[in-house]
This record gives structure tokens, C-alpha cells and sequence, in this order.
């Protein structure tokens, strides 16, 4: 069995560590499902931004169940960047990696929220379970 992820917002850590139990859209927090398809969100910045992977900052667990079920924060930097990537250059990238529509999508998506978590300062978050 794979490892579930998806990633989402949360207006404080407290609020992200609702996700914990079962997943962010069972706290009713904004997310993109990205179970079986994504779990770097630092990587996919870094592709998308031309940047090193070495100038983001390291995720940090808000929460871990002990057994299969975590909660990460992505790093500032990751998620400003992300934020910052223009249309063009999502287009760009899903051509240049021969993405199916629903990658796009799903990459795109990620984008979006990633610029919600920019403008209303909130953090972004990874929950998975195992």
C-alpha cells in the first residue's frame, strides 16, 4: 500500500493539526488531493522556479499519530515560490515533462492554493498517511 498525501491550508498550526485523524477535507480546510501522484512539493517548486532544491528550508512535523498519519508545514520559501510561478511557465513545465491533463490540473491547483496561503499568510501543509 502507497502512502496517501495531500496539501492544504491552515490558518494556524493548531488548525492543520485537525487534518491529523483523517485527512484535511474531514477538518474542512482547503486542499489538492494529490493521493498516488506528489509527494515533494519542495522539488515541484524548484523545477517550476529554476531554483536549487538547497534554497528552500526543510519541512517541519506539526503532527504525527505515532503509527501512519503525519502533518508536515512546508517550509516559507517553498510555498512563496511556488506561489510566484506565472501560467506560462505551468504550461511550459507540463509540456516539457509530457503531463496528462489531470497533472496539469492538479499542479495548477497547487499553485492556487499555494498563492491563498501567500495572501492570507497562512501556512501550507502535507498530510500523509501511510
Amino acid at each position: 500500500m502507497g502512502v496517501l498525501v495531500d496539501y492544504f491550508t491552515a490558518d494556524s498550526e493548531q488548525s492543520a493539526r485537525l487534518a491529523l485523524s483523517g485527512g484535511p477535507a474531514t477538518a474542512n480546510l482547503p486542499y489538492v488531493d494529490c493521493k498516488g501522484w506528489l509527494d515533494g512539493l519542495d522539488t515541484l517548486a524548484a523545477e517550476l522556479s529554476g531554483r536549487d532544491l538547497s534554497e528552500f528550508g526543510d519541512s517541519e512535523t506539526v503532527a504525527d499519530d505515532g503509527e501512519s498519519a503525519s502533518v508536515d508545514r512546508a517550509a516559507p520559501e517553498t510555498v512563496v515560490a511556488l506561489a510566484a510561478v506565472d501560467d506560462a511557465r505551468l504550461r511550459e513545465y507540463a509540456e516539457e515533462e509530457l503531463l496528462e491533463e489531470f497533472e496539469s490540473g492538479r499542479i495548477t491547483a497547487l499553485r492556487n492554493l499555494a498563492r491563498e496561503a501567500v495572501r492570507l499568510n497562512q501556512g501550507m501543509y502535507r498530510w500523509a498517511c501511510a
